[in-house]
């Protein structure tokens, strides 16, 4: 209710905010948990009212009083404490924040470690807008050692944490260069636990994106050459989120990953097959227009013969990759696939063909139609008397298939 009403009052408010200040201070050092927490959480609320009054120097001093709390022992007074500092952060700027940030960081790397979920959230979240808008103010060689701690947040049962967590690999990487950070994440791919090597390959994604994808690639390719499925698949999902992020810069990287992507797309495992499947697919939409559709075709190639996959995710993984090449090829070439299978004799063949054909049909029928095969006249049948006599056989006086104004336009 007091953090409403400061809110409201703004700059009014500035008369009030030394005496709220002094009870905040005071309720700080309070012996009951609970009285600490909601102090902290005042102080998370006026922060943005004390900046619009102009009253650095007393947030400077709120900052130093919650570092010198940062021991606390309960977790959720511990979480508020670490809000509040991000409050403080958020108007006061990184170079005038008091205590400075060389100071604070290290202080900050142990309570990484801690494992409540509200604790983990906070301190992430300080972690990251440090290193998103100060990362200068603290040596390469702490922001290293923030970076190995952050792989066990990947384990994070919390979703916002884990994508907390990995926004902040991007920032260091920005921060310190891509290199050092991507080792430590490459070797995160070979860990058992399925989560924390998804997590892993978002990261990998982003730091492609902040620091440009042949910072990465490089790397991330040669990776491929270990003969562990895990790591592998890590590749490819990485590879498929980076495609996802950087959209149409992939035409300058689209020729260099062909020939691990045929690999993969050939591949036993259909886990393997799959992601490929899925690169594709985003590189597809990324590169639309961009003139790469021989490399298109080429995948087009490799991935037609998965269409009569059974399991249930390779085979919407490849549908997909479909739809994306008919949006980059058009459906002149996706036609030519399809016409050889639509009135197959076997029925499960036909229903395959037919449900890429409507799927065609859906995305791009007006274009479709200058792609269908012409139909040669059959020899009209003779007329009998009675069908003489009704005029004639209708349709059929010399049935006329051709579509000759349209031949001559293309």
């Amino acid at each position: 209710g007091l953090g409403e009403v400061i809110g409201a009052r703004g700059v009014r408010a500035k008369p009030y905010l030394p005496q709220i200040c002094g009870v905040i201070k005071w309720r700080l050092n309070n012996k009951a948990a609970a009285v600490r927490q909601q102090a902290s959480d005042l102080i998370a609320r006026v922060a943005p009212v004390m900046a619009e009054c102009g009253e650095e120097q007393l947030m400077g001093h709120l900052g130093v009083v919650i570092f010198e709390n940062l021991g606390e022992e309960y977790p959720e007074v511990l979480g508020s404490h670490l809000g509040a500092l991000k409050a403080i952060v958020n108007v006061i700027g990184m170079s005038s924040m008091t205590p400075p940030i060389r100071d604070l960081l290290p202080r900050l790397t142990p309570i990484l470690r801690n494992r409540h979920e509200k604790v983990q959230g906070a301190c992430i979240e300080l972690v990251g807008r440090i290193a998103d808008r100060g990362a200068e103010h603290v040596p390469a060689r702490e922001w290293m050692r923030i970076s190995f701690d952050l792989l066990d947040m990947l384990r994070a049962h919390r979703k916002s944490i884990r994508a907390a967590t990995v926004s902040t690999f991007g920032y260091i990487a920005k921060a310190i260069g891509p290199q050092d950070v991507l080792v430590t994440l490459l070797n995160n791919l070979k860990v058992q636990e399925r989560q924390n090597r998804v997590c892993t390959t978002v990261a990998i994604a982003i730091v492609a994106e902040t620091c440009s994808p042949f910072t990465v690639l490089p790397a991330l390719m040669n990776e491929y050459r270990t003969p562990e499925i895990n790591v592998k698949n890590g590749v490819l999902k990485s590879l498929s989120f980076l495609f996802e992020y950087v959209g149409e810069v992939a035409k300058d990287y689209i020729y260099a990953v062909t020939p691990l992507l045929e690999d993969a797309l050939i591949d036993r495992d259909h886990v393997h097959r799959q992601t490929a499947a899925s690169v594709i697919s985003h590189m597809a939409l990324g590169v639309h227009g961009l003139g790469c559709e021989d490399a298109l075709t080429h995948f087009l190639n490799y991935i037609f013969p998965n269409i009569y996959e059974t399991s249930p995710h390779l085979i919407n993984s490849m549908l997909s990759a479909l739809e994306s090449l008919r949006v980059s090829l058009g459906p002149g070439p996706m036609m030519g696939y399809l016409i050889a299978g639509l009135f197959h004799p076997a029925r499960k063949v036909r229903t395959t063909y037919w449900r890429i054909y409507n799927a065609c049909y859906v995305g791009s029928a007006g274009s479709m139609v200058a792609f269908f095969p012409e139909l040669e006249d059959q020899e009209a049948p003779e007329e009998s008397e009675a069908d003489a006599l009704m005029g004639g056989l209708v349709g059929q006086g010399g049935n006329t298939y051709r579509r000759a104004e349209l031949d001559l336009f293309i």
